[in-house]
């Protein structure tokens, strides 16, 4: 067996053991103090209002398409974060009895939609509350065609707020502005530093960057999304600090002469 093999094994080992180790961590109920995310506060805020008012929140998993081929901005992981916050979002409002619109730029999203609301809906037992009219193909493929569907919705339909996370770049400025015109309350995330420079003009409920694929574990309390949550940190921490080491013996090495470590 060869060593990129062996070290190959032994990673996907240590990931494992990190995965078991965290989930009898939760169940376990030893769980850290997290810093608070504003902006996961004010959805949740939001859909208990709209249970009240009766006006819909609308959840977008952003602008992009899942597998976009070379040269486009889109990326399926962050697409993949969205579905979770509108995953997480709609199985709030199916118990709440909240009042949702969700829209799609991607035509695999919009399918993979339908199915996780409808699941949520039949979760809590009422899946006649289902109602498949109100998650929507808006654009495909098309960032700006999507943004502009957003904005005109916005003038036809009164909403509680308006919740957009994924991928998205500065035609994000066309929806977010008219929103803030219509005083509707925004959530907005990306990791994209030209889409995030606009949201913060426009809403102070912003998720930045890598928070936008920890919402799941924010928004729920299952035990497998705060495991999942704890070991990306822990492997995230381990590999800077390899990284920092591996810095520390290079800078050492150049001075001392010692000899190079193994594929270096």
């Amino acid at each position: 067996m060869t060593l990129p093999a062996i070290f190959l094994l032994v990673a996907l080992a240590i990931v494992v053991a990190f995965v078991w180790l965290h989930h009898a961590r939760v169940l376990a109920g030893r769980l850290p103090v997290r810093r608070s995310l504003p902006a996961l506060d004010a959805l949740r805020m939001a859909l208990a209002r709209s249970a009240e008012t009766g006006r819909a929140v609308h959840l977008s998993p952003g602008a992009s398409t899942i597998g976009a081929g070379e040269g486009q901005r889109a990326s399926t992981a962050e697409l993949l974060a969205g579905l979770q916050v509108v995953r997480q979002a709609g199985e709030q409002a199916a118990a709440s009895g909240s009042a949702v619109v969700i829209s799609s730029a991607d035509a695999v999203a919009y399918f993979s939609l339908r199915g996780a609301i409808r699941q949520a809906y039949r979760g809590v037992g009422q899946p006649q509350a289902f109602d498949p009219r109100r998650i929507e193909l808006w654009a495909h493929a098309d960032p700006l065609a999507y943004a502009a569907a957003v904005a005109a919705h916005y003038h036809r339909e009164p909403l509680e707020a308006s919740t957009m996370v994924g991928v998205f770049g500065p035609e994000v400025l066309l929806a977010a502005e008219i929103g803030a015109q219509q005083q509707i309350p925004q959530v907005l995330g990306s990791t994209n530093p030209a889409s995030l420079g606009v949201m913060s003009v426009v809403t102070p409920y912003v998720l930045i960057g890598e928070e936008i694929f920890v919402t799941e574990a924010y928004l729920t309390t299952a035990s497998a999304p705060q495991a999942r949550l704890l070991t990306h940190d822990t492997l995230r921490v381990t590999v800077i600090g390899l990284m920092v080491l591996a810095f520390g013996y290079g800078v050492i090495r150049a001075v001392f002469g010692l000899p190079a470590l193994p594929g270096w």
